[in-house]
């Protein structure tokens, strides 16, 4: 029995969302936050490309302005708190919006095809009946000034209705209510007839665009989504754009995704009730009103921050600038970009400036035009202190680490890494408890509650699993840092400069860390060997290593973490470090820090664990916050592994 159907057996199904004080996003796909939702109540652990993070920070709207007066899209950049201390993430929001158009007249005319998939699995589970539901509240929106032809394919494709003005809405419903399931699915073939249609009545002035509503994928047909993709940018080349609409399971979700993107439109998933009047009734506007295209932000930081994280999106890197094309904006979007930085230590308070230049074609001007921002964070020597003093940025960097969390669960579940998935949802769902005890925030509310149910889910399985996906550290160990050996994976410390990863497929390709029993298993660089590089044994049997990409010139916090002590106490702290990058040149040397105080520099092993030690004194201590710190290197590179960080007291 597959692990998705294990899970069904006994999964709690996920809290139904409730209408009432829930505020949907307006003007940007649901896809991501909607069908991993759908597939919780299926008891289906999904894909990782399935859990879009950037649709659940931008599902519900944003306190952001709307844009001024002729100004298409507006630009609000701001901090959790501009002034953070050294320790502290500093949070950046980069927060965009478009106008809200009231009056439906002032709407551009619409041309429109609307393209259905009739195939037979459209019958089960109500999907068709949903759809015509949906059908029928769109049309009632419609103006008699607006074209509107429906394309219907199962096997073969058929123009149901030719283009034509909407003058009689009651006509449109009749052809709807005509539609009856068939066979199979021949996508492509529909796709290609409602292009044809828009095109009958293509005018530069109008929204020109095809709706695709399908609930599976291509068989019948040209099939290839490489085909099928091309064929569809002709069309876009042409001035016809896209919409795709997910419906049911098993959809080709990266086909329709990508679909979407270069045709300029949304994509959505609709599972219920809910999705289907937000799509097709609240937001009927942004499904078919653009106002910019090729949107793109560009942000430059100064030296003294590091990004950490990026939630979402696929941004290009190119030193202290980083470059987010965000897709295409419609009326009614809010949308924002969220971005963790740490500080590069100095001796004194640090003011670093951050630049945001945002690049959008106006449609309605016809015109490139840029916008930009200036800002600046001031980072203090000393450590404490809030990390927001703006709610809403709390509000949507908790709901970005909670979407974050389900995606590296769908990550590490997929090379069943059940420890490490639980693990992310235990994190990030004790953050969003900590900001918010009461969880009385709808917004965050249905993030946290979809972690929550995916928590329950594994935690089911562990225990239902005669091979426990976690055991418990020995009780009779006597290593005061919980967790020092990583059988818990990505707890009990901090990487104050690496961002996590959950193991996978060279997923170190990048600057990130994660946590695994071996480097092989998966292999976590592609460029080094083969073999295994197993945690050094620890006193539990349940050992794991932290394995990094720790490249870069200065110094680096490995990790951090801090625990309780007794004063007038000797302690020794070691762990075992390793080179996985061949040469002499690249093992890094490292110190131990704690409370202030630092060991000699100290050599990893190469290709081999080696120890890294230092005896301290607690003195009046009753707490110690110890890091592992990589120092200097002359290079930008290095694939590290780090295992069995100790604490324990020093009787010799």
């Amino acid at each position: 029995m597959g692990f998705r159907h294990r899970f069904a057996t006994f999964f709690v199904v996920l809290a139904t969302l409730s209408a009432q004080a829930v505020f949907a996003q307006e003007g940007v796909s649901n896809a991501g936050a909607a069908r991993t939702r759908y597939l919780g109540s299926l008891g289906v652990i999904p894909a990782p490309g399935d859990v879009i993070v950037e649709d659940f920070i931008n599902y519900h709207r944003h306190e952001i302005a709307r844009p001024k007066a002729n100004q298409a899209v507006g630009l609000d950049v701001r901090w959790g708190n501009d002034v953070v201390s050294s320790d502290q993430t500093a949070v950046l929001q980069v927060g965009l919006s478009t106008a809200l158009v009231h009056d439906r007249k002032n709407l551009r005319p619409l041309n429109l095809s609307v393209v259905i998939d009739k195939s037979g699995s459209m019958s089960s589970a109500n999907k068709m009946t949903r759809v015509k539901d949906a059908m029928r509240t769109f049309v009632s929106q419609l103006r008699p000034v607006d074209t509107l032809s429906i394309v219907v394919f199962d096997d073969n494709a058929s123009v149901l209705m030719p283009a034509q003005k909407v003058s009689n809405p009651q006509d449109v419903e009749r052809v709807i209510d005509s539609i009856q399931t068939g066979s199979s699915t021949n996508l492509e073939a529909g796709m290609k007839l409602g292009y044809e249609e828009v095109l009958k009545n293509y005018c530069k002035d109008s929204t020109n665009r095809v709706i695709l509503l399908t609930d599976g994928i291509a068989n019948r047909g040209i099939t290839s989504p490489d085909e099928m993709a091309a064929e569809s940018l002709g069309y876009n080349d042409r001035g016809v754009d896209l919409s795709t609409i997910g419906v049911g399971e098993d959809i080709n979700r990266s086909l329709l995704q990508s679909l979407s993107h270069q045709g300029r439109g949304l994509f959505h998933f609709v599972a219920d009730t809910e999705d289907v009047r937000k799509v097709f009734q609240d937001e009927m506007q942004s499904l078919v009103s653009p106002v910019a295209t090729d949107p793109s932000v560009e942000i430059t930081y100064g030296n003294g921050l590091k990004l950490a994280k990026i939630y979402g999106y696929q941004p290009k890197r190119n030193g202290s600038q980083l470059t987010v094309n965000v897709a295409n904006l419609n009326n009614g979007a809010t949308e924002v970009v969220m971005l963790g930085f740490t500080s590069r230590r100095a001796p004194g308070l640090q003011e670093v400036p951050v630049k945001v230049k945002l690049s959008y074609y106006d449609l309605e001007a016809k015109k490139t035009v840029t916008t930009t921002q200036e800002t600046t964070v001031k980072i203090l020597p000393s450590e404490g202190g809030d990390a927001f003093k703006d709610d809403s940025v709390a509000k949507n960097y908790t709901i970005a680490e909670l979407a974050q969390s389900i995606h590296d669960m769908a990550s590490a579940c997929q090379y069943k890494q059940y420890g490490q998935a639980l693990s992310a949802l235990d994190w990030s769902t004790s953050e969003a408890r900590k900001r918010y005890p009461s969880l009385d925030d709808p917004d965050i509310k249905r993030t946290f509650d979809i972690a929550e149910n995916y928590r329950t889910v594994l935690q089911k399985y562990n225990d239902d699993n005669p091979q426990p996906i976690r055991d418990l550290p020995d009780p009779r160990s006597k290593n005061l840092i919980f967790n020092g050996d990583f059988a818990f994976g990505n707890q009990g410390f901090t990487s104050p400069v690496l961002p996590y990863t959950p193991p996978a497929d060279n997923c170190l390709w990048g600057m990130f860390y994660t946590v695994a029993p071996a480097f092989n298993s998966p292999q976590l660089h592609r460029l080094i060997q083969a073999s295994p590089f197993s945690a050094a044994k620890s006193a539990t049997g349940n050992e794991q290593a932290l394995f990094a990409n720790a490249g870069g010139t200065d110094s680096m916090v490995i990790l951090t973490t801090t625990v309780e002590c007794k004063p007038n106490t000797q302690y020794r702290l070691s762990f075992q470090g390793i080179s996985l990058t061949p040469g002499v040149e690249w093992v890094p040397t490292y110190e131990i820090r704690v409370n202030g105080e630092r060991s000699d520099a100290q050599a990893a092993g190469q290709l081999c664990y080696q120890e890294v030690s230092m005896k301290w004194s607690s003195k009046s201590a009753t707490h110690a916050t110890i890091s592992i710190v990589r120092m200097p290197i002359p290079h930008g590179g290095g694939i590290i592994g780090i295992s069995n960080l100790e604490m324990v007291e020093n009787h010799h």
